[in-house]
């Protein structure tokens, strides 16, 4: 067996430093607000879209430095979030470049190749990634991005407009009934062409759904951990709304099964644990980032009369979007 990982990181490292020469800390400026999302969204219990307005967020020497942080501790899926655009100014791209970098996407039409953050902080010493940050820890032009926001049973579309319109949206959003709201956010990013680049945050949606969800392994994903959250939504199936002994039967046995969660966790076991009696109904956050191409397939594949009712629900939602 080999492993190649030197060999890779150092056909990476040589196109990593030709893109940080040329563009520093313009080339993520607009984009690093989706590696925080990113990282923020696995520990948060309150609504993605809030997490914004944390001083870890707003601070930019606080923001620097959580992103050091996740840097030094190896969490690089965090920064898959934030896209790229380069261009072959000249000479044909290196096959084994092309092939040794982890989601990235070449356009032979255009020369232009889709990267993004994880690419750099992977191969980066820490004191040029905190250069590459810089300018984007201070930069808000995110909050013009184009944004849909969809709420509900069915996913109707409550809102279309700039980020920062809805954003007040969910500034005291707190929820405490058992049954979760299900909401989906739709962001695109800009100047990202001829990829595209949209992230997606679904919320009050269940881990069945989620194990279901990250089988499209061209996405980016990150998703709110149970070892460090609290169980404490959960998502009932349209069926059981129809047969009223299913819907309380339902109720009942989460009800039971939270209890006895909670009672793990008073006696001194982890949520890591504890979690292991939680029905498989639970609600979860995830988001999920990736050019249009991407997106596409996923719902092409999703938006199947055979595909299970949550799936095909976000598909077909995103079929209007995309």
């Amino acid at each position: 067996m080999k492993d190649l990982r030197a060999v890779y990181y150092s056909k990476q490292k040589a196109l990593i430093h030709e893109i940080f020469q040329e563009l520093g800390g313009e080339a993520f400026r607009k984009t690093l607000f989706l590696s925080f999302l990113g990282a923020r969204i696995c520990y948060a219990e309150t609504p993605p879209l809030s997490l914004f307005a944390e001083e870890r967020f707003r601070d930019p020497e606080k923001l620097k430095a959580f992103f050091l942080r996740l840097k030094s501790a190896g969490h690089g899926s965090v920064f898959a979030h934030s896209p790229l655009i380069w261009e072959f100014k000249s000479g044909d791209p290196d096959p084994e470049l092309l092939a040794s970098l982890y989601k990235a996407w070449f356009d032979p039409e255009s020369r232009k190749l889709q990267l993004n953050l994880r690419h750099f902080a992977e191969v980066m010493e820490d004191g040029d990634f905190e250069a590459l940050i810089g300018p984007g820890v201070m930069d808000e032009s995110f909050l013009e991005f184009e944004a849909w926001y969809l709420e509900g049973a069915e996913l109707k579309l409550i809102f279309s407009g700039a980020l920062k319109d809805l954003l007040p949206r969910f500034e005291n959003l707190r929820e405490t009934d058992l049954l979760a709201t299900r909401r989906v956010t739709v962001i695109r990013v800009p100047e990202t062409e001829p990829f595209g680049w949209y992230a997606v945050i679904v919320e009050g949606f269940s881990r069945i759904f989620s194990h279901q969800f990250v089988r499209h392994t061209w996405l980016n994903f990150n998703q709110r951990s149970h070892r460090y959250t609290s169980v404490d939504q959960f998502v009932i199936p349209p069926s059981f709304e129809k047969a009223p002994e299913a819907r309380e039967l339902y109720r009942e046995e989460i009800e039971r099964g939270l209890s006895a969660y909670r009672a793990l966790i008073s006696s001194g076991v982890k949520k890591e644990d504890a979690r292991f009696l939680t029905p498989q109904g639970a609600s979860t956050t995830v988001l999920a980032t990736g050019p249009y191409f991407v997106w596409k397939d996923f719902v092409e594949k999703r938006a199947h009369p055979k595909a299970q009712w949550e799936i095909r629900l976000l598909a077909e939602a995103l079929k209007s979007y995309l």
